[in-house]
C-alpha cells in the first residue's frame, strides 16, 4: 500500500514537471489542487528538499526537482516494464499454435480433442493462418513450430527448420457432378486442354500445378481464387475444374455437390507437417504438443 501510494505521489510529480501548472495538474489526474499541493508536499517532506520553486501560479523545477526527475522517470519505466513481464509469464501457461487455415478446417478439432483428453488443464491459444503469414510468423520469430504444408522448393524452411512429414495429400481433378469428365473411366491431362483450372493463392501450389501441366504440355486458362472454400464454390457455380485436397471436398463428394476424377499420368501430391526450428528447444508444453500431434498421425 505504501508503494502504491509513493508510485501516485511520482506521478503527480511528472504531471507537474511536464505542465508547471497545479491547476493543469489537478484537471489531467482528475482530483483537487490541495490533494496535488499534499503529494508534492510529502514527497519534498520525505527528501527534505525543494523540488520546485513557486511563481504565482506557475512552478519550475528546481536543481533537486531535475535530478529527482530523471530518476522518476525510471521509476516509472521500470514498473511497467515489470507489469509487462508478469503478464507475459502469466501467459507463458497459454500454448500458442501456429497452424495452417487448411489443416486447422480439416483436422484440428481431431488433433485438439485428443490433446485436450491427455491435457485436459492446458490452455491453447490458434493461430490459424496462410502459408505465406505462417512463414512470416516464423521468419519474425513469433513462433518456433508451426502445422503446414511443406514444398521441397521453399529453400528458407528446409534450411532453418527440422521438417517432420506427418500426412500427405492427393489433389484429385474437382469437377461439378454433371462435367463430361465426371463418365469417363479415365481422364488423361490432354482432356483438360482449354478448361478453366482455378488455382489457390498459395504461390508453391500454383507453381506446382503449373509445372506439372508444362510438363504434360497442357494448356488450360489459370484463374486465381483466395481459397480452397472459395475454389469449391467457384466449381459448383461451374466456373472452372480445380486440383483440391480430398479431404477439403469429401463432405461435397458425400452429398453430390462435387465429383473428383484421378487424371492419369498427372498426380498433383503434397506433404504436410510440424516444422521446428533448428538449434531451439522448445518448452516442455510446446514439445509436448508437438509429440501428441506426431501420435496422432502415427509418425515416430
Amino acid at each position: 500500500m505504501v508503494f502504491l501510494k509513493t508510485l501516485e505521489k511520482i506521478e503527480t510529480f511528472l504531471v507537474l514537471a511536464q505542465c508547471r501548472s497545479f491547476m493543469e495538474t489537478a484537471k489531467r489526474l482528475y482530483c483537487s489542487q490541495p490533494t496535488i499541493s499534499n503529494h508534492i508536499q510529502q514527497l519534498e517532506e520525505q527528501f527534505q528538499c525543494k523540488l520546485f520553486h513557486r511563481s504565482g501560479k506557475n512552478v519550475q523545477l528546481t536543481k533537486q526537482g531535475e535530478i529527482f526527475l530523471q530518476y522518476a522517470k525510471q521509476i516509472t519505466q521500470l514498473v511497467e516494464e515489470a507489469a509487462v513481464k508478469m503478464k507475459d509469464a502469466e501467459r507463458q501457461d497459454i500454448l500458442a499454435i501456429y497452424v495452417s487455415s487448411y489443416i486447422g478446417a480439416y483436422f484440428f478439432s481431431d488433433i485438439l480433442s485428443s490433446f485436450h483428453q491427455e491435457y485436459p488443464k492446458q490452455a491453447l491459444e490458434v493461430h490459424t493462418h496462410c502459408y505465406t503469414e505462417l512463414r512470416s510468423a516464423l521468419q519474425q520469430g513469433r513462433t518456433n513450430f508451426a502445422l503446414m504444408p511443406v514444398y521441397p522448393e521453399d529453400d528458407y524452411i528446409h534450411a532453418n527448420f527440422d521438417v517432420h512429414v506427418l500426412f500427405h495429400d492427393e489433389f484429385p481433378l474437382v469437377v461439378p457432378p454433371n462435367h463430361p469428365l465426371t463418365g469417363r473411366k479415365v481422364v488423361y491431362s490432354r482432356d483438360l486442354r482449354n478448361e478453366t483450372l482455378l488455382l489457390p493463392r498459395s504461390h508453391y501450389l500454383q507453381e506446382y500445378i503449373i509445372t506439372e501441366l508444362e510438363r504434360q504440355r497442357v494448356k488450360v486458362r489459370f484463374l486465381q481464387m483466395s481459397n480452397f472454400d472459395m475454389i469449391k464454390q467457384a466449381v459448383k457455380s461451374h466456373l472452372g475444374l480445380a486440383f483440391l485436397p480430398f479431404k477439403a471436398v469429401e463432405a461435397e463428394v458425400a452429398k453430390g455437390e462435387l465429383a473428383f476424377k484421378n487424371v492419369a499420368s498427372l498426380p498433383i501430391r503434397r506433404n504436410n507437417g510440424i516444422v521446428i526450428r533448428k538449434q531451439t528447444p522448445l518448452t516442455e508444453t510446446e514439445f509436448t504438443f508437438c509429440h501428441e500431434v506426431k501420435r496422432y498421425f502415427g509418425v515416430q
